[in-house]
């Protein structure tokens, strides 16, 4: 019903825009006519009136396009307004057809314009040649790509086009890597090799880039107070974070190697934590930046499972029936009855510091103490009845029949009843918290290095 009330809808809509069509046609206003024929057939495609003033009215509208092309082509001064003037029209050929009517543009108006189009291509040519002799770049990729727009496979237009485009990033690139401004010259370069790889020694330029700016980490063994594990695995995750950045400019010295470089020299991790030491260390490995970590505080909270008793009332039905009628009847009744509610929340909580230290300056690049916690908790209730009768008890002592109280009730009965276990607040934790220090340390190396 609802699909053959639309289908109506759009046949009645056709017909109104028809008999406009036809008022406007009357009045010699061929050109609205033609646009009020030409919607009513776009909604009915069977709607044989519109068809016949579209195509009509239609023609006249196309020829007076076309005679303007005719004008514009005789004067010959403006090769490119010709050449829009017939797109214009057989751009509104096309839209006719759509709707089902066929325009006629006679054959001697495309031989005029593919006359009229090859010497426009030609002017177009030449004054891109000419702009990009100037190194006007961005004027010249306009030209050639009104050129390409028009006759894709013009000469060497196309071409043209990427190169006008592409060399003023290139020069870009290479004049910020003259400066050591290796991000920037990186980032156009990039551009360049993601349009042409194989244009000039873009490539291999924006590898250079990174060779030059790029800014080694060395990761040192995290530290705490204890014999926690903890260190070891923000450790772990904290190189994990660093190298998933993605940042082509930062590269992390891994575990293995920090123990291969530091064993040949006789120096051992152990009491690393200072920036005296430190320094000591990120030379021998050939390291810009040391980044040193202590883990302040770190409590895992169990929680205990606390249960309450609540009183309710649970529903049930009474027959009845009536002196007068003898009629059956069933009435709700309710009767008091005690439920279960359980709360428990398990707890981690994480206090974390690093440093990153250049080893140009020895001065501290960036310095944060991290605050973070992870929890979670579980409270649902129990019922050894029918769950679907339980009501909660009112204030006043009667039964809470009003609807939300009822459906938070029964929201406790279906809640999960597994807290999340200390091991994944942990990970969680750990997780978030390296993450953040890698998104830091990127953000910041992103700000202060070239």
């Amino acid at each position: 019903m609802f699909v053959l009330m639309i289908a109506l809808s759009g046949c009645s809509g056709s017909k109104s825009y028809a008999k406009k069509g036809e008022r406007l046609d009357a009045a010699g206003l061929y050109a609205e006519a033609a646009d009020m024929y030409l919607q009513a057939a776009k909604r009915n495609t069977k709607n044989v009136d519109a068809k016949i003033g579209l195509k009509k009215t239609g023609q006249q509208l196309l020829n007076d396009e076309l005679g303007n092309f005719f004008k514009l082509t005789a004067v010959g001064t403006n090769k490119g307004d010709a050449v829009a003037s017939y797109l214009k029209a057989v751009d509104y050929v096309e839209r006719v057809r759509a709707a089902g009517v066929s325009l006629e543009i006679p054959d001697h108006y495309k031989t005029d314009f593919e006359k009229v189009k090859g010497e426009y291509l030609t002017e177009l040519y030449l004054e891109g040649q000419d702009l990009f002799a100037k190194e006007n770049f961005a004027s010249a990729e306009k030209v050639f790509a009104r050129i390409a727009k028009l006759e894709p496979n013009y000469k060497d237009a196309s071409s043209l086009q990427d190169v006008a485009y592409l060399e003023p990033l290139y020069r870009q690139g290479s004049i910020d890597m003259g400066a050591g401004k290796y991000r920037q010259a990186y980032a156009n370069l990039t551009k360049v090799v993601s349009k042409n790889s194989a244009y000039k020694d873009a490539s291999a330029l924006r590898d250079r880039c990174v060779t030059l700016g790029r800014f080694v980490v060395a990761v040192l063994p995290f530290t705490e107070s204890g014999k926690g594990t903890v260190a070891a695995k923000m450790q772990a995750h904290a190189m994990t974070a660093l190298t998933e950045t993605n940042d082509p400019f930062l590269k992390v010295v891994d575990r293995e190697n920090l123990e291969r470089i530091l064993e040949e020299q006789r120096l051992g991790l152990t009491g690393i934590v200072d920036e005296s030491t430190a320094v000591r260390v990120g030379n021998l490995i050939g390291a810009q930046a040391v980044l040193m970590g202590t883990v302040v505080e770190y409590r895992e909270v169990p929680g205990k499972t606390k249960q309450s008793t609540k009183e309710g009332f649970e529903a049930y039905k009474v027959a009845t029936v009536s002196k007068e009628t003898g009629q059956k009847s069933f009435v709700t009744r309710y009767k008091p009855v005690n439920y279960t509610e359980y709360l428990q929340e398990n707890k981690v909580v994480l206090s974390f510091s690093y440093r990153l230290v250049s080893l140009e300056t020895g001065e501290i690049l960036v310095s944060k103490v991290v605050e973070k916690e992870a929890a979670d908790q579980i409270y649902y209730a129990s019922y050894s009845g029918d769950g679907n009768s339980l009501y909660p008890k009112a204030q006043n002592g009667t039964t809470d029949i009003s609807s939300s109280c009822r459906d938070q009730l029964r929201a406790l009965l279906g809640a999960p009843r597994a807290v999340k276990p200390l091991a994944t607040l942990a990970n969680e934790v750990v997780i978030k918290t390296t993450s953040d220090l890698a998104n830091t340390i990127q953000q910041d190396l992103a700000g202060k290095l070239p």
